[in-house]
């Protein structure tokens, strides 16, 4: 498949462009893009891959593609403000009411850009209804997440498959629909599977790591910290106290060893290493069962690879 970021990009620009006006506005539109062209726009990328591997033909699903990342950059820079941990992103920079004033435009725009694509208006319509509920289910994750109500590994699962897994399959299924297609449950499933997958592989990563972004020191509840905390032995309390707030960072600020130790012996990144492997395989698995993957599988695995 083409190098198709270019063209996403200039779709991006283009729409800018046209409906933003202010100066001001268009400055940080683009200092905003620019921060998240360095993730390769994987989310348009499959949008544009899915809409190939169904028979799609032409130019119009690069502004679709473009839809598609600025829905995701606006959920990105909400995240981003909600949990504070990403202090260098350039909208964590910025004004706190400019920021959230670009997210809010940034999703508008998305569905402006997709109704000013190129395609049958009922396609159009379906795709857009398939969206929108894909966003509706990322907002009731994302609050969850928020409210840090994750309790047991079937709470967590039903979080992450909200706000993680939904807003893949939207990326893919854009494409899919698109072409004329209706809702495609493999394509579906074998995207919650693989954003699954994705989530559980970012929360080892967060829980190893020592800033703003760890799990831990934020007491956010996720498969890694609740297989710790029930396994917690007497020698690792002080994991159990911080979390429930007899203790405050700077008394933990030291432990980042036995922090470490405790991941180890409580097997805890084993297994959410055995559970992240399940649900991938589980995935290459289903991509078995499309015969349009085939010839598009290894562009599929190498975007999902950055992922």
């Amino acid at each position: 498949m083409e190098d198709c970021v270019p063209k996403i990009e200039f779709e991006m620009r283009e729409m800018v462009k046209r409906h933003f006006t202010v100066d001001s506005l268009i400055q940080y539109a683009y200092l905003f893009l620019m921060d998240r062209l360095k993730e390769q726009l994987p989310f348009g990328r499959l949008t544009v891959l899915h809409y190939r591997m169904f028979g799609g033909e032409g130019a119009a699903v690069y502004r679709a593609a473009a839809a598609v990342e600025f829905l995701i950059l606006a959920t990105d820079i909400f995240d981003d403000l909600q949990d504070q941990d990403a202090p260098k992103q350039a909208w964590s920079e910025a004004p706190l009411p400019i920021a959230l004033h670009l997210a809010a435009a940034f999703l508008t725009l998305s569905q402006q850009a997709m109704m000013d694509s190129e395609f049958d208006s009922s396609h159009v319509q379906t795709t857009m209804k398939m969206m929108n509920l894909q966003l509706l289910q990322a907002a009731n994750g994302q609050m969850m997440d928020l409210m840090n109500v994750v309790s047991d590994e079937q709470s967590y699962f039903q979080s992450i498959k909200q706000k993680s897994a939904a807003l893949i399959v939207h990326a893919c299924m854009t494409g899919v629909m698109l072409t004329g297609r209706g809702w495609h449950p493999i394509v579906a499933e074998y995207a919650v599977e693989v954003g699954m997958a994705a989530q559980i592989k970012n929360d080892i990563r967060d829980l190893l790591r020592w800033d703003e972004k760890n799990d831990f020191l934020q007491r956010k509840k996720t498969l890694l910290t609740l297989y710790m905390l029930e396994d917690a032995v007497d020698q690792h309390n002080w994991i159990r106290d911080y979390f429930e707030g007899r203790l405050n960072e700077a008394d933990v600020a030291d432990k980042r060893g036995l922090l470490e130790e405790a991941y180890e012996k409580s097997g805890a990144m084993l297994y959410g290493s055995v559970v992240m492997r399940t649900h991938y395989n589980r995935f290459m698995e289903l991509l078995e069962s499309v015969p349009e993957v085939a010839v598009h599988k290894e562009m599929l695995l190498s975007i999902l690879a950055k992922e």
